[in-house]
């Protein structure tokens, strides 16, 4: 009796093959594979939760299932989930498997697949991309991984991932490059500022096939070059990359292909290691990376942040995105870092002033992006626009208040001491912050024994003007944040400590403002003209503490009154040239 294989029923999964188990007895199935009524189960996917039934050598790796098997003639690697994601999520490595494995492991707790193809020596070649087509069609055909990979290309892994994927936009998740080459030109050809490598310069020639090196020059299909289709799918980047990198100069390959990429209207977000050459690859904490990847891949819910209800500068951060960001400072085994938006125009020969927003969240929350309205703004305004990243009170057992203060003095230190890169003025540095922001702002101005251990002390962390943000001034008032900063709460509580020849200083506060007490402003701004300081106070009758957050008017508002003060420090070179009265 001939019958149709039932494979042909789209109804008909490997959760049809596993319930007559339960019912007659797997060995009863196992025979009705054998007889051909079953297909077996490793022809179908393997389902969310379950292990792949990857062919090949078993072993492990790092405590998870590793599988050897070959496709098109190529060794295959697959490390697999003990559970796997909804989805069946995967990330697939360029090069260099296994090197800084730490995003990897991370991702396979999240129930991520990880795959290698080895094809070393290709470069990214047409060949590479033909044998990566039919890895591609093995690995979500027969085993059911999702339509999109997200790919990982460190180093000369830059090509390969971004060969393939301008070839294959729809079946691209994200991208995330560290240190990648995006120009073979750049290396290995050594044709700008790396050093390039004549070894791998003639594998190029070879597996491309150029006849010689002026037809490979005259190649215009490198990632830099072939972004289009990317922008048109909208495939999100992420590129890692030591600043100070003499190996595959990073103003050759991710500088140029950001620039381009952005121009398409392409999303890529960036994250520079200043001082650091082409190693180390990665970064000391993973969860930028990891978090990139998740927030992208084709179904992690897990990764999906609970939705909250935005308010009107939320609303207005939702579709910003800084230039770059800047790692400033590693802490307790994490990188810190700054959020930069620079100005049209810019360049690193600048003397732009430079406007640096802390966000607010009690010590303990928010995150950089809550702050990027004000950032971007400024950045419009011809300054270099900044929003920080700080360590947050209780993320670890040993962070304090005294150690968010030692970051945003940090910040400026580090702006100031690197100026010269960031093309800004290090005399015009203007600090900001909301609430909790608000205090870690004045405080830089205030507390300057507290540095951290080691740091330069020699540059100064003090701002140059102060704009304040509905700031918590008064601790004494605040039995909330006294809980939180403990018994040394009088050490940080502003108020206390004002003096003279503090920086100029504007307060936006509202009069209904129970958080951070309106009379704690009131009381601080005396306290500044008491003591010789310019200290202005804009009173929000019946705000509410955040007030200015929530109504795009007062935002605006609050802008424009910014931009006054500002301008009479002279601070607003979009205004007028520095030098000319107001």
């Amino acid at each position: 009796m001939n019958m149709a294989p039932l494979t042909c029923c789209p109804s008909f999964t490997e959760s049809a093959v596993r319930r007559p188990c339960r019912v007659i007895g797997t060995a009863a199935v196992l025979w009705l594979v054998a007889i051909g009524l079953f297909p077996a189960i490793s022809a179908f996917p393997a389902m969310a939760g379950e292990t792949a039934g990857f062919p090949g050598k078993q072993s492990e790796w790092n405590g998870y299932p590793r599988y050897d098997f070959e496709v098109d003639g190529k060794p295959v690697m697959v490390i697999a989930p003990h559970q796997t994601a909804t989805g069946r999520p995967w990330v697939w490595h360029g090069e260099f498997f296994g090197h800084k494995p730490a995003p990897d492991i991370a991702l396979l707790g999240h129930g991520f697949h990880i795959v290698y193809m080895r094809v070393p020596n290709l470069l990214g070649a047409p060949s590479a991309v033909k044998s990566w087509d039919a890895c591609y069609q093995e690995l979500t055909g027969k085993y059911g991984l999702a339509a999109k990979a997200a790919l990982v290309g460190l180093s000369r892994g830059g090509l390969y991932c971004y060969n393939w994927a301008a070839a294959n936009p729809e079946k691209v998740a994200c991208i995330y490059g560290d240190a990648p080459v995006c120009d073979f030109k750049s290396w290995p050809g050594g044709k700008g500022k790396g050093k390039g490598s004549a070894r791998d310069w003639q594998l190029v020639l070879k597996e491309y096939g150029f006849q010689d090196e002026a037809q490979a020059l005259a190649y215009d299909k490198n990632p830099v070059d072939n972004l289009q289709p990317l922008a048109r799918a909208g495939v999100p980047l992420l590129h890692v990359y030591g600043e100070a990198d003499d190996v595959v100069p990073w103003e050759e390959n991710t500088g140029l292909l950001a620039q381009r990429y952005r121009q398409l209207g392409g999303s890529i977000t960036l994250i520079a290691k200043p001082g650091i050459g082409h190693h180390p690859h990665g970064l000391d904490d993973p969860t930028p990376i990891v978090d990139f990847i998740r927030s992208h891949a084709p179904s992690d819910p897990s990764a999906k942040a609970a939705p909250r209800r935005l308010d009107a500068v939320d609303q207005l951060g939702v579709a910003i995105e800084p230039s770059r960001q800047i790692v400033y400072k590693k802490a307790g085994g994490k990188e810190l870092y700054l959020h930069l938006f620079e100005p049209d125009g810019w360049q690193a020969t600048d003397r732009r002033p430079c406007f640096l927003i802390i966000h607010g969240g009690g010590w303990a929350g928010g995150v950089p992006r809550r702050m990027y309205p004000f950032a971007e703004h400024f950045a419009r305004q011809g300054m270099v626009g900044v929003s920080l990243h700080y360590r947050r009170l209780g993320s670890t057992p040993d962070t304090t208040v005294l150690e968010c203060v030692k970051d945003a003095r940090s910040a400026i230190r580090f702006l100031r001491a690197h100026a010269d890169e960031l093309g800004i003025d290090p005399g015009r540095i203007v600090v900001s912050g909301g609430s909790a922001g608000g205090h870690l702002a004045v405080s830089t101005a205030l507390f300057t024994q507290l540095n951290e251990a080691g740091e330069a002390t020699e540059t100064s962390a003090v701002p140059d003007a102060l704009v304040l943000l509905f700031p918590a001034l008064d601790i004494s008032e605040m039995p909330k944040a006294i809980e939180k900063f403990g018994e040394r709460w009088q050490e940080l509580s502003p108020l206390q400590h004002v003096r003279a020849e503090l920086p100029p200083t504007i307060i936006f506060q509202g009069t209904a403002d129970t958080a951070t007490p309106f009379a704690g402003a009131k009381a601080f701004q005396a306290a500044m003209k008491k003591a010789g300081n310019r200290c202005e106070l804009v009173a929000h009758e019946g705000g509410r503490h955040g007030y200015l957050m929530f109504d795009k008017e007062l935002f605006q508002d609050t802008l424009a009154r910014t931009e006054k003060f500002l301008d009479s420090l002279d601070f607003l070179p979009a205004k007028r040239p520095r030098g000319v009265a107001p």
